[in-house]
């Protein structure tokens, strides 16, 4: 589509866009650290440190494995030394993230503007963009900076796929392959680009155009090939039975001198969640995934029940879990038809559903529902909103003065649960009291809210919600381990015994509640203790835990120890005399 407006226009709808997204987030940086920073950045001393900054960007990093966090998102920790080298500051690492959504979302309205060809249609979808509230999560939270990342190189790389598509050269198709990459060492739902990037030039030029970037999509189908090969090794999470993050050995393709710590446990280790059943029950995973997707859909217009955790209940009844399915079948009819006729809504429609496909579940994910998932297909809606906007300057004057007002008041409706989004952000105690509020079934967000009472001393706070995280999933043994081992911090041993013992005899093999029954004998039973730490180092040898405090039972030396376990020898005694075990 040729552009038809001023280039003062443009620029001025830019910074208006750019700078109505920075007014949103940047004055309003959270106290602290929130929810998965307190690991992935906080302790992250790679990130931490201004002196990584070399090798964090060397591209000979791609061929072989950092022994780091996030190590499958070197973009992501490059920016986060980027910050260190600017001071690190909580402050100084939310104006980067609100920075990112600021430059996003000039980039929508670009992409809208040159899709479409008319400024203000593509002002308003990208200001639905800049103020939606779905984008809450992804900038106050800094580990979330992934999307915001993977979304600038992902809508880059698709405008420079368009521009090629147009008049094929070398240096918008370097760009395209360099965006693509670069989104996907950012975040892993990038790697849909090339179908985002066919429907779109399709959309514009029809099959012709599509033939014209035949060697381009060749070019990003290698791409795709080398970040599946440098994403396997890496980091990940651990579901047991489900999914195990890494290589079972060295090979031809990824040689151990490449590869050294590939065999080392680099997985996060997952939190067992209610919807487990998903992953073995097809049915399942397909109703319950398609209730989430039309949740999603639904929260784009409407986002009046955005959480920061979600509990997604599992649907196997086909009475429940057919009208969901069918409406996103519906949908996604819709897509098809009006891509066809090559409209625009077509397009955003087809964008949105494809920028879905990664965090539904068809390759196992961890976290079936969260807002971040919606950042990249919000792009998809601006392009909706811009159409809808279209048709109504089209309508005669009276509907649509009155159409157009409804939809500007629409898009300050979103500005306004943004702002009342805020509060909830401030800081960790806000962040999960909110997500308890709005979700009283999400046993993650209780257990969460429980450490930061635990944090502050106040144990009967910290003990109820973990009774009641137990009581939303019943099944869960997790749930009631954490609880027991609260129990025994909080100086209530007796219960905590009981507890474990209880845990024992339905998970006879289960380390962690071997180790817990054991720890709490030390001072009362040693015998019973030191039996119930070899027990927890039988069913899991690698223990750190139950090795170090065996060793304590057992009053051994610990001369021939290593630095790590001297220090963390050091720890668990302090902790032991804390609660009363030593």
């Amino acid at each position: 589509m040729v552009c038809v407006e001023k280039p003062r226009r443009i620029l001025l709808g830019a910074l208006l866009v750019f700078a109505a997204a920075l007014a949103l987030y940047a004055p309003f940086a959270p106290r602290e650290l929130l929810w998965d920073d307190y690991y992935l950045v906080e302790h992250n001393a790679f990130a931490g440190d201004c002196a990584n900054l070399g090798p964090a960007v060397n591209p000979l990093n791609l061929f072989r494995m950092l022994p780091v966090p996030m190590s499958a998102r070197p973009v992501v920790n490059a920016t986060l030394i980027a910050d260190a080298c600017a001071g690190g500051s909580i402050g100084g690492l939310h104006l980067t993230n609100s920075l990112l959504h600021a430059f996003n979302s000039v980039l929508v309205f670009l992409l809208i503007l040159v899709l479409c060809g008319s400024g203000l249609p593509a002002f308003f979808g990208a200001l639905v963009f800049a103020l939606h509230p779905a984008s809450a999560e992804t900038v106050h939270v800094i580990t979330f900076r992934s999307h915001l990342l993977g979304f600038f190189f992902f809508t880059a790389g698709l405008a420079a796929v368009i521009f090629h598509s147009r008049k094929p050269n070398l240096l918008t198709a370097v760009m395209a392959a360099v965006c693509y990459l670069s989104a996907m060492l950012s975040v892993e739902t990038a790697v849909v680009m090339p179908a985002a990037a066919l429907v779109a030039v399709y959309f514009e030029s029809g099959k012709e155009g599509m033939g014209r970037i035949r060697p381009l999509m060749a070019a990003l189908a290698l791409a795709a090939v080398f970040y599946l090969w440098f994403r396997i090794p890496r980091s990940g999470y651990a579901m047991p039975g489900v999914s195990s993050p890494g290589i079972p050995g060295f090979s031809f393709f990824y040689p151990k001198f490449l590869f050294p710590y590939a065999a080392h446990k680099t997985s996060q280790v997952s939190m067992v969640l209610p919807w487990r059943l998903i992953y073995e029950n097809p049915m399942a995973r397909l109703y319950t995934m398609s209730r989430v997707a039309l949740d999603y859909l639904t929260a784009f217009p409407l986002p009046l029940y955005l959480n920061s955790d979600y509990n997604p209940p599992v649907i196997i009844s086909a009475v429940r879990g057919l009208w969901p399915l069918a409406a996103n079948l519906a949908v996604t009819a819709a897509a098809v038809l009006l891509l066809v006729k090559r409209r625009l809504e077509g397009l955003g429609l087809a964008l949105i559903l494809i920028t879905l496909l990664p965090v539904l579940n068809i390759w196992p994910i961890y976290n079936i529902k969260a807002d971040r998932y919606l950042y990249l297909p919000l792009a998809g809606f601006a392009v909706v909103a811009a159409q809808i906007f279209i048709l109504i300057t089209r309508l005669g004057r009276t509907p649509r003065f009155y159409l157009a007002g409804a939809a500007w008041l629409w898009a300050a409706a979103l500005a306004f649960n943004s702002v009342g989004r805020i509060p909830d952000f401030r800081d960790n105690f806000s962040f999960f009291s909110a997500a308890v509020e709005n979700g009283p079934s999400v046993p993650r967000a209780r257990v969460n809210l429980a450490a930061m009472y635990m944090h502050s001393g106040d144990c009967p706070a910290a003990l109820d919600q973990l009774g009641q995280a137990a009581g939303t999933d019943p099944r869960n043994f997790q749930l009631r381990l954490l609880r027991a081992y609260a129990l025994a911090k909080c100086g209530r041993r007796a219960e905590a015994a009981q507890e474990a013992d209880a845990i024992i005899t339905k998970r006879p093999r289960w380390a962690d509640a071997l180790f817990l029954a054991g720890m709490l004998r030390l001072k009362s039973d040693s015998r019973a203790a030191k039996d119930f730490l070899q027990r927890a180092l039988k069913a899991d040898p690698d223990h750190p835990e139950a090795r170090l405090t065996l060793m304590l039972a057992e009053n051994r030396p610990s001369a021939g120890l290593g630095p790590a376990d001297r220090r963390a020898l050091k720890e668990l005694k302090k902790y032991y005399r804390g609660i009363g075990l030593l």
